[in-house]
């Protein structure tokens, strides 16, 4: 054979095998859009078995990884796809990164992939996504002003809507969400969004509307899409979840699981008033909220599956929760009635958990509700020191100053450390005229604390000397 027929043979062979690659490529791209990812990343595996570089495979793979709920193993093939130049993979390799909660790097990555294509509306909308997921929310809202305001989609729009809601920007986002239902009337998940928007817009009436129009489009029960967000949350797309379950409570508001998910994860962002809007509400509505009884036994609605230990369960940790948000907003008689709630509702109730709830009745300046907290930690624990310093402060606050030496004398037996209470118990002495018990108190106490400046100074006051 001359070497002329060697290399047309050669070129031949080559010309087939790409013929082949390419049909395999064509043909996981028409599974991929019959929404059959297995079979897709199957084809996808073929063609990179034989050509470990093929683009199309591989922006491919990353996307039947992606479709599978596979976010973390479509990193690898969309990164090495996008290093190639290709566009489409970059755009996936930045939702696998945000998925995955790798959001500066998808911020990164949008960015530079909307550098590359400042027309490219996609990049845009990621490069808002991957700011809110970073935090940036003032930063998201401006650049969703700039750069998605002259694009007319009910994507663009939607997305628009819930950067402004993220910034606290109210009034423009029911202007954004009210286009965007009028672009998109048979989108549930913008429907349901815009009722979010429009409910703390306090638009009664364009809530009803896509309220209404949600509904009709979603099933009756949100468990499937509440398993979307669980599973979005797991990853590590918190902003994911977040915007996913602010939609279901605009299409479920009476739904306490939708809520109490969208509170819990508003508690982790530390983002308290939005927390507590939600963790409240999750308290007010089924399944948490409190049915009537008929002869002692709980009516159960129809429908409702949900096991009452599970529910206990489930109320403890929202009322908890809801109490932390109300502590770090300084709203103490709130937080003091979470607590209360999750105290109730647990068989095991604590003595540090009453002693949690006298504290903040304290702060709250309700002297009555602390005693009662304070009682009930002593009753549970009758071994636990603050417990009794709580309930003796209680009663010095009532004027009983008698009760007040007794449990602050019961305290210090228990933890004869805590200086506070010798300085607590030396001045209800020193109140009753006593300055002798209180000196001796005092001197006690400055044998372990001898550092204690305001021990000194209360030794002192009370004709005690230091020694040379």
């Amino acid at each position: 054979m001359t070497n002329r027929a060697i290399f047309s043979a050669l070129v031949f062979s080559v010309t087939l095998a790409g013929c082949g690659v390419n049909r395999s490529v064509k043909k996981g791209d028409e599974h991929l859009r019959a929404q059959r990812p297995d079979s897709a990343a199957m084809e996808y595996q073929r063609v990179l078995d034989k050509a470990p570089s093929h683009t199309g495979a591989l922006r491919g793979m990353a996307a039947a990884h992606l479709a599978r709920k596979q976010p973390m193993r479509a990193i690898l093939p969309a990164q090495r796809a996008a290093t190639a130049g290709d566009a489409e993979s970059k755009k996936l390799l930045v939702r696998a990164l945000l998925t995955t909660g790798r959001t500066e790097d998808a911020l990164r990555s949008a960015r530079s992939g909307a550098e590359s294509a400042p027309t490219d509306v996609e990049f845009q909308m990621l490069v808002v996504e991957a700011m809110i997921a970073n935090g940036d929310y003032t930063g998201a809202a401006d650049t969703a002003d700039e750069a998605l305001s002259d694009i007319a989609t009910a994507e663009a729009r939607s997305l628009h809507t819930w950067a402004l809601l993220r910034a606290d920007r109210v009034g423009p986002a029911v202007a954004m969400a009210t286009e965007a239902t009028v672009l998109a009337p048979e989108d549930a998940d913008i429907q349901s969004l815009a009722a979010s928007v429009f409910r703390q817009g306090k638009r009664q009436d364009d809530f009803n509307r896509a309220h209404k129009m949600a509904r009709a489009l979603l099933p009756a029960s949100p468990r499937d899409m509440l398993g979307d967000a669980t599973w979005l949350a797991e990853q590590g797309d918190t902003e994911g979840a977040i915007r996913k379950l602010a939609a279901l409570q605009g299409a479920y508001p009476s739904h306490g699981r939708v809520s109490a998910q969208l509170g819990l994860l508003y508690a982790e962002q530390q983002a308290w008033p939005r927390s507590i809007d939600a963790l409240s509400a999750a308290l007010a509505n089924p399944p948490y909220r409190m049915q009537a009884t008929v002869s002692g036994v709980r009516k159960m609605k129809t429908g409702d599956i949900t096991t009452e230990v599970q529910r206990r369960s489930e109320v403890i940790e929202i009322a908890n929760r809801l109490g932390d948000a109300f502590k770090a907003e300084g709203r103490h008689a709130e937080a003091a009635q979470a607590w209360g709630t999750a105290l109730a509702r647990s068989n095991q109730p604590s003595a540090d958990g009453y002693l949690r709830v006298a504290n903040s009745w304290e702060k709250a300046n309700n002297i009555d509700e602390m005693g009662k907290a304070a009682q009930r930690a002593t009753e549970l624990d009758p071994t636990n020191a603050g417990a009794h310093f709580a309930l003796a402060r209680a009663f010095e606050k009532s004027n009983n100053i008698e009760w007040a030496i007794r449990h602050s004398q019961r305290s210090w037996t228990l933890d004869p450390e805590q200086s506070a209470v010798a300085l607590f118990l030396g001045s209800l002495y020193e109140a009753r005229g006593e300055r002798r018990v209180a000196r001796e108190i005092y001197r006690d106490a400055l044998r372990r604390h001898p550092s204690d400046t305001m021990l000194y100074a209360a030794f002192e006051r009370v004709g005690g000397t230091r020694r040379r």
